[in-house]
C-alpha cells in the first residue's frame, strides 16, 4: 500500500456539489495573472510538511496556499495593490523581511478538519481559506519539535487569529473552480493549478512519469507545455521543484484558486492608523491616494 501523504479522495469525491463552480469561458479575471516564464520567480521558499517526528499531512491545506503564496507575491512586489492594503499585509506581518508573502499553513488544515490517518479533501481547505482567510505563517508555524497532535491543536488559534483571518477575507476576495483535466494545459498559460496525484513514480533523468497507482499527494502546476510542479518534498537539485513527463497520470481534475478582487480600502478614514514609518518608501503612491 503506498504511502498517503495527506490527500483523502473518498472525502474529496463526497463533497462535490452541482453548485461548485468550473472553469469555463466565463469564469472571473484572477488580480495576478503571473506571465507563465516569470511565475518561477514568485513561487514561495518552500517548507518541507514534516517535523523530525513526523508527517503533519497537510499537502492539501499547502497547495492552495502555495499558490496564493505566489499571487501574493507578484501582486506585492510589483506594487498592484492599494497602498492601503499593502501597508495592511505589512503592517499585520504577511510579509516577511526579504518582501515575502508567507501564509500560515496549520491555520488552513485546523481549520478544515485535516485527520492524522487520512489528511484532507483538496476542496475543504479552500473552503476553509473563502471563508475564514489567511493569518501570517510566523503567527501559527510548524515547528520542528512539534508531533501531528501539536501542530494541529485546535487551541492555537487564538480569538486574534480569528479575527485577522476574518479581516484577511473581507480585504481579498478568494474563489476557486473545479479544473479538468484536458483543460490544465489551457489553464496554465494565465494561472497556476491546485492538483494531485501520485508521489511518486521512480524517476528518470530527474523527470516523474506514469504510475498506475493512485493519486496520494496534493501540489501545484505552475508552467507548462512540460508540467512543472511545486511541492512540499525536496527533489534533486535541493528543491521543491519537479519535473513531469507528458504521461504524468493526474487525479482526473484540480482547482483553480484565485484573488476574484480586493476591497478598495484607502488611507482616509480608519486605515490613517497606521504608524508613520510605514508611508515614506511609497510616499509617491500615498499622496495619490489621499488628493483623490
Amino acid at each position: 500500500m503506498p504511502k498517503n501523504y495527506g490527500l483523502n479522495l473518498p472525502k474529496e469525491l463526497q463533497e462535490q456539489s452541482e453548485k461548485d463552480w468550473l472553469f469555463g469561458a466565463a469564469s472571473l479575471k484572477c488580480l495576478a495573472e503571473i506571465p507563465e516564464k516569470e511565475r518561477q520567480l514568485y513561487l514561495p521558499k518552500g517548507e518541507i510538511q514534516r517535523s523530525r517526528i513526523e508527517d503533519m499531512m497537510d499537502c492539501a491545506s499547502r497547495g492552495p496556499i502555495n499558490v496564493l503564496e505566489t499571487q501574493f507575491n507578484w501582486l506585492i512586489r510589483n506594487k498592484k495593490f492599494t497602498l492601503a492594503n499593502e501597508l495592511w499585509l505589512r503592517e499585520k506581518k504577511y510579509v516577511n523581511e526579504i518582501n515575502e508573502v508567507e501564509f500560515s499553513d496549520a491555520f488552513v488544515a485546523i481549520n478544515s478538519g485535516t485527520t492524522k490517518q487520512y489528511g484532507n479533501s483538496l476542496k475543504a481547505p479552500l473552503e476553509a481559506i473563502r471563508e475564514q482567510g489567511l493569518i501570517p505563517k510566523k503567527l501559527l508555524p510548524l515547528e520542528d519539535w512539534m508531533t501531528w497532535e501539536d501542530y494541529h491543536n485546535h487551541q492555537r488559534i487564538t480569538d486574534i487569529m480569528i479575527q485577522l483571518g476574518k479581516e484577511f477575507a473581507e480585504r481579498f476576495t478568494i474563489n476557486y473552480e473545479r479544473v479538468n483535466e484536458d483543460t490544465f494545459e489551457m489553464l496554465l498559460q494565465k494561472d497556476l493549478i491546485d492538483v494531485a496525484g501520485y508521489a511518486w513514480p521512480d524517476a528518470k533523468n530527474e523527470e516523474y512519469g506514469f504510475s498506475n497507482l493512485p493519486p496520494n499527494h496534493a501540489f501545484i502546476l505552475y508552467k507548462r507545455p512540460a508540467f512543472y510542479a511545486f511541492d512540499n518534498y525536496i527533489d534533486y537539485g535541493d528543491d521543491f521543484i519537479k519535473k513531469l513527463t507528458p504521461d504524468y497520470n493526474f487525479h482526473h481534475y484540480g482547482y483553480r484558486v484565485f484573488i476574484s478582487a480586493e476591497k478598495k480600502q484607502t488611507l482616509n478614514g480608519k486605515e490613517n492608523i497606521i504608524d508613520a514609518h510605514y508611508f515614506f518608501p511609497w510616499w509617491k503612491r500615498w499622496w495619490k491616494e489621499i488628493t483623490k
